[in-house]
């Protein structure tokens, strides 16, 4: 079987491999624009941070496509899907497929602000070229705008301030940060960290023009200007549908590739997975736009299955989980927020929960806990979780209690672990006082 794949992003290199496992003799051939090997642009804040600085090995160790005869093709871009030769242009030359995988990632998107010219100017993406060229300048700078408190944002500021730059501001449009991953009242608690840091936060940020001057760049605001060196943009982006889109292939309503539940596109030959499907939440089926590695990997490996296998995993949908680090506290989410699932229609109440993990006694901290609920069917629909403890545990417990749809009131009577030391669960804690709000519906 003849496999071409485009694009060497996560998902893409993870489906490469699953084929691999899975049938040792098919031709497979990887075609990315690239000069090299693309990365994920969560990894970029920690490279800025000088975390590591050889990418060799951050997601595929050693020489993997070359001893899983994998061919790989750099700077090659597919300018034509010929659907019904079942062929692909690229770099000039024609190469058959049986099967088509597009993972063709997703371009940063750039709000379109007066002023803004390219110079000192740089968007967080994939691609390692843009990382090398901005690794360069930032070194030679001292003060700088980060755009988009994102995760992405939000780690690049921290970073440039472990660097060692005097001046960092943070700007976001909205009215807190992390607007698509918690609510207003989870935020005020992570912006607090963030200024007692020492970050200069701009939250409701309207920048009505930039101005490029004597090697700087002055932001006008609304009610203020700022003089920076540099202008960082970490504002999402949004899906590259280019080639898909050219083949006649069928653009989904969030305008991202409409698939199937095999992953399959309009052509049931070809795939999409990754930042440029479609994808929809696991609890309504409501389609939106999920760009993280994470769901890239899960698609590339379903895709890698349905194509080889025939249709054997359905995808389900993501839960849209989430977490990062913010000066030594760990922040995480699970679903939709209040405000996201209100605004869907669905009967949503929320309560608030504060509890230490352990008593102070053996280093016990606050854990801060929101849930949401869905009061008709008292299952869960989102939770935000705010500690300096490790939350990973508590984000996955709440992912698998959104994902499957367990009613509270069954989960609430499984038997969880306690350790003086270790301390207890405060994911339960929080559950427990969710149903109380469900008594009074």
């Amino acid at each position: 079987m003849k496999i071409c794949i485009i694009g060497a992003g996560a998902g893409g290199r993870n489906a490469s491999g699953r084929i691999r496992e899975l049938d040792k003799e098919a031709q497979i051939d990887i075609f990315s624009k690239q000069s090299e090997i693309g990365y994920a642009p969560c990894e970029l804040p920690f490279a800025m941070r000088g975390t590591f600085t050889d990418w060799d090995g951050i997601f595929y160790p050693g020489n993997f496509f070359k001893e899983n005869r994998i061919k790989v093709h750099l700077e090659t871009e597919v300018t034509d899907i010929l659907r019904d030769e079942k062929r692909v242009i690229a770099g000039g030359k024609s190469y058959a497929y049986d099967k088509l995988i597009l993972s063709l990632g997703a371009r940063p998107s750039i709000p379109d602000i007066p002023g803004v010219n390219g110079k000192n100017e740089f968007a967080m993406s994939s691609d390692i070229s843009r990382w090398k060229n901005l690794d360069s300048v930032v070194s030679g700078y001292s003060s700088a705008a980060v755009i988009g408190s994102g995760a992405i944002g939000i780690e690049t500021t921290q970073a440039l301030k472990e660097r060692g730059y005097r001046q960092v501001y943070l700007l976001e449009i909205m009215d807190h940060i992390l607007p698509s991953a918690v609510d207003q009242d989870m935020a005020e608690k992570i912006e607090k960290i963030m200024v007692d840091s020492g970050m200069d936060l701009i939250l409701s940020a309207r920048i009505k023009s930039v101005v490029t001057e004597s090697g700087k760049k002055r932001l006008i605001l609304e009610d203020r200007e700022l003089e920076v060196d540099l202008l960082i943009f970490a504002t999402g982006a949004e899906p590259d549908i280019g080639p898909a889109e050219k083949a006649g292939i069928r653009i989904g309503e969030t305008g991202a590739i409409a698939v199937n539940q095999y992953l399959q596109t309009s052509d049931p030959d070809i795939y999409a997975i990754g930042d440029c499907m479609e994808n929809w939440d696991v609890v309504t089926g409501a389609k939106t736009r999920r760009l993280m590695v994470t769901t890239a990997r899960i698609t590339g490996n379903i895709a890698a299955m349905n194509l080889v296998k025939g249709k054997v995993i359905p995808y389900r949908g993501t839960t849209m989980t989430f977490i990062m680090d913010v000066s030594g506290y760990e922040v995480g989410a699970v679903g939709f927020t209040e405000e996201k699932a209100k605004k869907m229609g669905l009967d949503a109440t929320s309560v608030s929960y504060k509890a230490l993990k352990t008593r102070p006694a053996y280093g016990g901290k606050p854990v801060y806990c929101k849930l949401i609920g869905d009061r008709k069917t008292q299952t869960l629909l989102g939770g935000q979780v705010v500690s300096q403890h490790e939350i990973g545990a508590m984000i996955n417990e709440l992912a698998v209690v959104f994902a499957e749809r367990v009613p509270l009131p069954d989960i609430s009577q499984i038997d969880t672990p306690y350790s003086p030391l270790i301390g207890s669960d405060p994911v339960r804690g929080a559950m427990a006082l969710l149903l109380t709000k469900f008594d009074k519906a």
